[in-house]
């Protein structure tokens, strides 16, 4: 629209100019001269409005006009009348019309044909970055489903290493990983026995309430992971060719897509991690991925839950024994007066000590004596009932709580306990030899509410056995 305007004025003033020029009047040079300077100006223009084809165009047209104007001035073609003038200035009109328009036509045509090029290309452009746009969104909300993922395990990672119980530990990592993927409908954490390498179901979190797995010692699958010690990912149970199917239909729960990754740390298989589902191609390559990682970090954690448990266990026990250390046992004499004191009960201090015993260490050397000290307190362990304690008190002494235990039971199981000793035969050196003890014992609330005196009632009582003749139980 801006050129419209322009290009307009230009066609009328070359037309008149041309008129002016060609038509017959008598007027003077200058005018002459000044319409050829205004008919090259107007070629000017047309050259600035239309282009190079304004050029062609109003030069060609100029040329002929002024050509025409110098021969008339010149006498050499007859004077045109006004009538012929008038008849010329229409054709000229319309020729000048038809060039203008038909070169308009083709700019406009190629104009438009660039145009729907470019229009072609934008669009073209426009369904690539729509193509990628969409892309980068699902790469996006799969970097964020990621970053979740594993902002999730940095806190699995650090509530698993401050946790130092086997219990709570197998119930986070059932839980955490039921959660975190969210492909399940059960989660199960199976440990490993370490003298037997069986599996032995730890843990399970499932969506139903009432899940409940029948085989704790894991099936076909958890096997294949025990023996190959490698992830697996399985699409289909029924169509599965490293599993037979008839196996796989004989478990008990129904089962039809799974993944399972083993807990491997030091080169030692602790457990096995494990997914399922009971439709078909639930999990793909990244949920695999992502339980391989929390089996790694679980395996850690269980490792040094085991290892922990391991010092705990030494710090309480003897090496030799593997009865309760004296001080633990002291301990543990405290916590059950309180108890008593606190539920009105009854029980029972008994001291042991081995008759002669260093004569077994002079006679047979230390490594015998050992072995007696051994069979003594595996005897004694085995005299007494479930929640009793049982330490190692001194060198061949032993100490023994008879817990929610009245007077005539607690001598009961004294005397017991001293017979199934004395029947018993250790072989020393190849040779048979007895073993005899003797044993004082005291009694909570009669002798004694505090933790001395009933260690000193059950002192003077053993001294007496000791007195007596040896090989018997007393008390006072």
């Amino acid at each position: 629209m801006k050129k419209l305007f322009p290009r307009l004025l230009t066609i009328i003033l070359f037309a008149l100019s041309a008129f002016l020029l060609v038509y017959p009047i008598k007027a003077p040079l200058s005018i002459n001269a000044s319409l050829l300077l205004i008919l090259n100006f107007i070629i000017i223009l047309g050259a600035t409005y239309f282009g190079a084809t304004g050029v062609v165009i109003f030069g060609s047209l100029g040329v002929l006009v002024i050509l025409l104007h110098s021969l008339r001035i010149s006498g050499l073609t007859p004077p045109l009348h006004a009538e012929a003038g008038f008849a010329f200035l229409p054709l000229l009109l319309l020729g000048i019309t038809i060039c203008i328009f038909y070169t308009y036509y083709l700019k406009a045509n190629r104009l438009t044909r660039k145009i729907n090029r470019e229009l072609d290309d934008i669009e073209e452009e426009r369904n690539v970055l729509g193509v990628e746009l969409e892309h980068l969104h699902l790469e996006n909300s799969s970097l964020l489903q990621k970053l979740q993922r594993y902002t999730t395990l940095k806190g699995l990672t650090q509530t698993l290493s401050s946790t130092v119980s086997l219990g709570e530990n197998v119930s986070l990592i059932t839980n955490e990983t039921f959660r975190i993927i969210n492909k399940a409908d059960s989660c199960l954490l199976y440990l490993v026995n370490k003298d037997r390498q069986e599996l032995s179901l730890a843990g399970t979190k499932a969506a139903h309430p009432h899940y409940e797995v029948k085989l704790k010692g894991g099936d076909i699958f958890d096997n294949w992971v025990l023996r190959q010690r490698t992830p697996l990912v399985v699409d289909d149970t029924r169509r599965d060719f490293r599993f037979n199917v008839q196996d796989i239909g004989k478990e008990a729960r129904a089962v039809r897509s799974l993944i399972s990754a083993p807990l491997i740390s030091e080169n030692k298989l602790r457990g096995i991690l494990r997914l399922d589902n009971t439709s078909q191609k639930v999990y793909d390559s990244d949920d695999l991925r992502l339980l391989d990682i929390i089996s790694n970090l679980s395996a850690v954690a269980i490792q040094n839950t085991l290892l922990y448990q391991e010092l705990e266990k030494l710090a309480i026990t003897d090496g030799l024994t593997g009865l309760f250390v004296h001080r633990y046992f002291q301990e543990r004499f405290e916590q059950e007066i309180s108890r008593a004191l606190w539920t009105n009960s009854q029980f029972a201090f008994l001291m042991i000590d081995i008759d002669n015993f260093k004569s077994y260490n002079d006679r047979y050397g230390h490594i015998a004596g050992d072995i007696v000290l051994k069979e003594i307190a595996k005897l004694i362990s085995s005299g007494v009932n479930p929640g009793d304690i049982v330490a190692r008190y001194g060198g061949e002494e032993f100490g023994v709580l008879l817990v929610n235990t009245h007077k005539s039971e607690a001598l009961k199981i004294a005397q017991a306990i001293r017979e199934k000793i004395e029947k018993e035969e250790f072989i020393l050196r190849r040779q048979v030899s007895k073993v005899r003890i003797s044993g004082g014992i005291a009694f909570f609330p009669e002798q004694g509410k505090t933790k001395e005196n009933l260690i000193q009632r059950a002192d003077q009582a053993l001294y007496k056995a000791k007195r007596e003749g040896k090989n018997r139980i007393c008390t006072f």
